[in-house]
């Protein structure tokens, strides 16, 4: 497949990914500030439509049904804008969209990146979410990814790239066959760690756009080294999410294909209709508008033609007035995050309008779209965003 590079504003470091859909002749890189990685390499401290093939909404809660219809009533009319959380916990991006545009992303992010190192009271606690509830309870939406972190090469530090570098991981996804395996207790013991912090949300009335285990298909994450293996790991977890109680998720599969190798070949890492609610791509340094909407759009459409598709990453894209009227009618955006730019809100950084992925420039051209909403334009009954449940 056909990769890009996306720059970077932050304190670079050597770590590559490459994403989804790119423009031709480039490396890409999505690039974790050198901080982040520092932290990473710490010992750890801490009831269905008959035509609706996806996940069995009758074991979903009432707020992430009325989310799910929701979404489903705007598709091909309207595009909920996203932030992402500036690496783990925060609004940070949103906060900086809001501060030069005046308006707030409809959708906010958060990763579940260094649930490894989350302690109580610790500088990451994913037990605390009143970040998450200020969102809900402010009238937007909440979603959740992981990059999930396992132990490195070196055998004291974490990572999610796959590869044989002492910094990477060769932690074998295989093992989810293999009951009796230390790897198969690891991923266990992680998904029930994740699936409580989740449960938290549930609690509280949340629902959650739900995206694990994504780009697998581009291999430079440890969980896409085997399709088969990625696909059963994809399946023990919904199942054990649904035997724990977990019914607020929309769970949201992200298309990707290794160097070489034809979009439709990033499907062999997909799960299954009864386990996906939407397909989305990640999109970076693609100019050509129509490349944006026939080979990727128009793609996801004509391999998973029943379920919604989302641009579920993006940076250094057409603006998304051309993108839609190109026919790439999204569900939802998300832009990555410019660590230099809002990782500290009282920064001399932050009040610039620059950014990595979209600027504020780039910002303005979408609010000026009336199919664009924004937090405040969202139908807080239909879409399921109702008081925060007390007393639970």
């Amino acid at each position: 497949m056909e990769k890009g590079m996306k720059t970077s504003h932050f304190l670079l470091i050597g770590l590559l990914l490459c994403c989804a859909c790119t423009d031709q002749d480039e490396a890409n890189g999505k690039v974790f500030d050198e901080k982040v990685v520092e932290m990473q390499n710490t010992r750890e401290g801490g009831e269905a439509d008959a035509s609706d093939p996806v996940v069995v909404t009758s074991r979903r809660s009432t707020e992430a049904e009325q989310l799910l219809t929701y979404l489903k009533n705007i598709e091909g009319e309207k595009t909920l804008s996203g932030a992402m959380a500036t690496v783990n916990w925060n609004t940070n991006e949103a906060e900086w969209v809001h501060r030069h545009t005046g308006r707030w992303p409809a959708i906010n992010c958060f990763d579940y990146i260094h649930h490894v190192f989350s302690s109580k009271g610790g500088w990451i606690d994913y037990s605390n979410i009143t970040v998450v509830e200020n969102w809900h309870r402010n009238g937007g939406i909440v979603a959740a990814m992981w990059h999930w972190n396992v132990p490195a090469n070196n055998g004291k530090d974490y990572s999610f790239y796959y590869g044989d570098k002492e910094s990477d991981t060769k932690f074998d996804v295989r093992k989810i066959f293999d009951e009796s395996s230390a790897e198969y207790q690891r991923m266990i013991k992680d998904i029930d760690q994740v699936a409580g912090y989740l449960k938290l949300l549930q609690q509280k009335g949340i629902p959650v756009l739900w995206r694990p285990l994504h780009e697998a298909g581009g291999m430079w994450f440890w969980w896409g080294s085997d399709p088969e293996a990625c696909n059963e790991l994809w399946r023990v977890m919904y199942r054990r999410f649904q035997a724990a109680g977990l019914n607020n998720l929309i769970w949201v599969w992200t298309q990707s294909s290794a160097w070489g190798k034809p979009y439709s070949d990033g499907y062999r890492w997909y799960p299954g209709d009864e386990y996906v609610d939407i397909v989305g791509m990640d999109v970076y340094n693609t100019t050509d508008v129509r490349k944006v909407a026939n080979d990727c759009y128009n793609f996801l459409r004509e391999y998973s033609p029943d379920k919604l598709v989302a641009l579920t990453e993006c940076g250094g894209v057409p603006t998304m007035g051309r993108q839609w009227r190109a026919g790439a009618k999204w569900l939802f955006f998300m832009p990555w995050y410019d660590y230099s730019r809002t990782n500290n809100p009282n920064s001399t950084a932050f009040a610039e309008t620059s950014h990595s992925c979209c600027d504020i420039t780039w910002w303005e051209n979408t609010w000026s779209e009336d199919f664009v909403l924004s937090r405040d334009q969202i139908d807080m009954e239909a879409a399921g965003i109702h008081e925060l449940r007390v007393g639970e």
